[in-house]
């Protein structure tokens, strides 16, 4: 009778076991095995360990019977120490009857701290000779591995469970080398549809927060403007937890694990950020984040120097990311790596961001530039092409165009007058009326603008913009200069300007007139509207003034 309940317990553990192995999801199954190798050898508690071939390193994976160990879940250890190890290396079971007297126990891990050990059986795992890991079970009942049939029933199981362990394993690995490729494939998707520097670096960090299974990432920029002296990382975006707090945060430069790491271009992996003099506190203190452990890594980018060595590209450290706590366990070198391709993305995207604000900015300069030298040959129009482009981009906001389209708006109307640097300055400065050829030749402005600017290097660049400088002057009808061209000949920027320049030219002063108020020349726009200027133009125009978002050369006068 006992013989047949004994044969009824292995059929049931077997049927356990093929059940098991059906879970394909990695964490479960080692749960699962392990509960099963703890309730197969009437064991008081058990400890689970996968092997890391490539760091020669055993994992601590799965624990039963003692929740406090649960915190060491992920924690490495050499897999030539221990009880662990020796039977690893051996390559067959050791069983002990008195673990904590074993010389080989490193009761300093702290494993089962919370129990009274006795009796310990260790079980290596392993596919033809190839480690996958090691089953401990402690305090063994005697009579479950006394014999010839138990032992050889806990093998047996080791046997299987180690093959379904390793295609589990591989299993998991291959879903997560799919999810990262999916999530670089994703953002590189993204980087050539958008230049948004936050929305792209917030769907890198987002994704390497997730794959890392990290609690927080952030991004932090070198800040040189000030000087070498004054150098400071300011963090750009972050996720997770009290993300918005940390955003913002300065950290001067060489201070804290991240100014370490981008002072000297050396990726930083701390398992214990309090055993680190390099923590820099403060971030926590200001954030409310409570960091433990963390992944530092340089931003690398290449730096494009211009001028007599044009084309030459350096590669310089802009700035670093972090990745905080790790999520049941310890950073790995797979880990170090894939947040160092994550922090290349992110790079990227920082310089792409660098290079377009750099050269945005000197466009803009070198327009306003260009645009307040005419204003300043005009003694009765000072400020004329820059209040022009204000009101030209409150039309355009107000009619609700893109901001794409508005960035055009707001270039091609600061040029709209251009064309006057030709203009002799007898002509500009008249203080009465121009006759017929001084008419004509203060005319010519629109196509001396356009040619200007048509130049081989600028043709392409000013695409969108060049119209304005051309049609600013025609009129619906086809009564305007220079070509006569009407409606929808005349493009949508052309028609915004030339409203914006007839308000500025009315309700400023002149020698020979008066400044009108914006009352009286909203309604002359009106009035003309369909004829000679846009209806929606007119409009906008007459909305945007109603809202306090223009004002006339005479308010702002007084306003400074």
């Amino acid at each position: 009778m006992e013989r047949e309940l004994d044969y009824r317990r292995i059929v049931d553990i077997v049927q356990q076991a093929l059940q098991i192995a059906e879970d394909i999801n990695l964490d479960s199954l080692l749960k699962r095995t392990l509960d099963l190798f703890v309730e197969a050898s009437g064991a008081e508690a058990g400890t689970l360990y996968l092997y890391d071939a490539s760091r020669d390193e055993l994992i601590f994976q799965e624990v039963h019977g003692d929740e406090s160990s649960r915190s060491l879940i992920g924690k490495r250890i050499p897999a030539s120490r221990g009880i662990a190890g020796a039977a690893l290396r051996e390559g067959h079971p050791i069983f002990i009857s008195d673990v904590i007297n074993d010389p080989r126990w490193e009761a300093r891990i702290g494993e089962l701290a919370q129990l009274r050990l006795h009796t310990m059986y260790c079980l290596p795992l392993a596919v033809q000779q190839r480690p996958v890991g090691v089953v401990q079970v402690f305090n063994v009942a005697h009579e479950s591995i006394d014999g010839a049939e138990e032992l050889t029933m806990l093998r047996m199981l080791g046997n299987n469970m180690a093959s379904v362990i390793e295609k589990a394993r591989l299993l998991d690995e291959a879903q997560r080398r799919e999810r990262r490729a999916r999530a670089l494939a994703d953002i590189q998707a993204r980087l050539t549809t958008t230049l948004d520097r936050k929305q792209l670096l917030t769907l890198i960090m987002t994704y390497a927060r997730d794959l890392l299974e990290v609690e927080a990432t952030s991004v932090w920029e070198l800040d040189e403007k000030q000087g070498p002296d004054h150098r400071v990382l300011h963090s750009h975006v972050a996720t997770g937890e009290h993300s918005d707090q940390i955003e913002g945060i300065s950290v001067p430069y060489g201070q804290g694990i991240i100014g370490h790491v981008v002072a000297t271009g050396e990726a930083v992996l701390v398992e214990d950020v309090t055993k680190d003099d390099r923590h820099y506190q403060r971030i926590d203190q200001k954030s409310g984040f409570v960091t433990r452990s963390i992944l530092c890594v340089p931003l690398q980018a290449p730096s494009i120097q211009l001028g007599a060595e044009r084309g030459m590209v350096e590669s310089t450290i802009i700035g670093g990311a972090q990745a905080l706590n790790k999520i049941g366990g310890t950073f790995t070198t797979d880990d170090v790596e894939l947040f160092k391709s994550f922090a290349n993305l992110a790079a990227t995207v920082l310089q792409l961001a660098r290079l377009y604000t750099e050269t945005n900015d000197l466009l803009m300069g070198m327009i306003k530039a260009f645009a307040a030298a005419v204003d300043s040959r005009d003694r009765y129009n000072k400020q004329h092409s820059q209040r022009v482009s204000d009101f030209s981009v409150a039309i355009a906001r107000e009619i609700g165009m893109p901001s794409e389209e508005i960035y055009h708006v707001r270039i091609g109307s600061l040029l709209h007058d251009i064309g006057k640097i030709g203009i002799p300055d007898a002509i500009l400065d008249k203080p009465s009326r121009l006759d017929d050829e001084e008419l004509t030749e203060m005319r010519s402005h629109t196509s001396k603008g356009y040619n200007i600017m048509s130049q081989e290097e600028l043709r392409w660049l000013l695409r969108e913009e060049l119209p304005a400088l051309l049609q600013h002057h025609e009129r619906l009808d086809g009564k305007g200069y220079p070509q006569s061209i009407g409606g929808d000949e005349i493009t949508e920027i052309a028609r915004i300007v030339a409203v914006a320049d007839v308000f500025d030219a009315l309700t400023s002063a002149r020698p020979y007139k008066e400044a009108w108020s914006a009352e009286r020349t909203i309604t002359y726009l009106t009035e003309r509207a369909g004829s000679e200027f846009d209806p929606r133009a007119v409009a906008a125009l007459a909305c945007a003034r109603q809202k306090g978002r223009i004002q006339t050369q005479l308010e702002r006068e007084h306003t400074t």
